[in-house]
């Protein structure tokens, strides 16, 4: 899965041959990467910031669990435990005190993220709409509308329309939104299929697709001015 906004983990990791592997991987997945090696540098941090931690269990300043059961207190943050211990009262541990999953090592970086894909999907927020002044979009029945008038768009350019209003200001790369939007078919998709996408919708918009500014050699951004 290849989200369409960008998510940001926090790594409490000592193992640095495995936290960087890990961020590595999921740098090629739209995900951001922090990593800290021990608790005590977290003792500031903001962790409204993240979208989700991964944690070892056994750190060399103190247990995972314990600070695990300490975040629990005041943040529902998704947790997901890393641990060589794979018997079946440190996963219950794990778990009764607020994990969402838990993953022994050696695991595999594809499998890792699945989980993840699996733990964010059931902690976001499910949207079931977006608006841009009197741009309004249903996610549910995949309509759009200006001023309560349903818009003749297609799935692709709704789904387009959809990720540059979810990250209204930011440079979106071409490459960023043709696997997002195409997915599996990405590598199969014409370079101009985007082009052409963006030019009918900026017409369908009429004064909404001037919102919709064009990066030159790196993609598209929505702005909300």
């Amino acid at each position: 899965m290849y989200w369409s906004i960008e998510l940001k983990i926090l790594i409490i990791e000592d193992d640095s041959t495995i936290a960087f592997a890990v961020k590595t991987y999921l740098s090629k997945h739209n995900i951001e990467t922090i990593i800290y090696n021990n608790l005590s540098q977290t003792e500031n941090l903001n962790f409204n910031d993240f979208d989700l931690i991964l944690l070892d269990a056994n750190l060399p300043d103190g247990s995972g669990f314990n600070f695990l059961k300490w975040l629990r207190e005041f943040s529902d943050l998704p947790v997901i435990m890393l641990t060589v211990k794979d018997e079946d009262k440190y996963v219950i541990k794990g778990l009764s005190q607020g994990a969402d999953d838990y993953i022994t090592k050696p695991f595999s970086l594809p499998v890792l993220k699945a989980r993840i894909d699996n733990v964010f999907s059931r902690k976001i927020k499910k949207v079931d709409e977006l608006t841009f002044e009197n741009l309004s979009l249903d996610l549910i029945s995949k309509q759009a509308s200006i001023d309560g008038k349903d818009l003749d768009l297609n799935l692709k350019e709704f789904a387009v329309l959809e990720m540059l209003l979810e990250n209204q200001n930011i440079n979106l790369l071409r490459e960023r939104i043709l696997d997002y939007v195409w997915g599996y078919d990405f590598y199969e998709v014409n370079d101009n299929t985007l082009t052409v996408t963006i030019k009918r919708l900026r017409s369908k918009l009429g004064g909404y697709g001037n919102h919709i500014k064009t990066l030159r050699g790196i993609g598209y951004r929505w702005d909300n001015e």
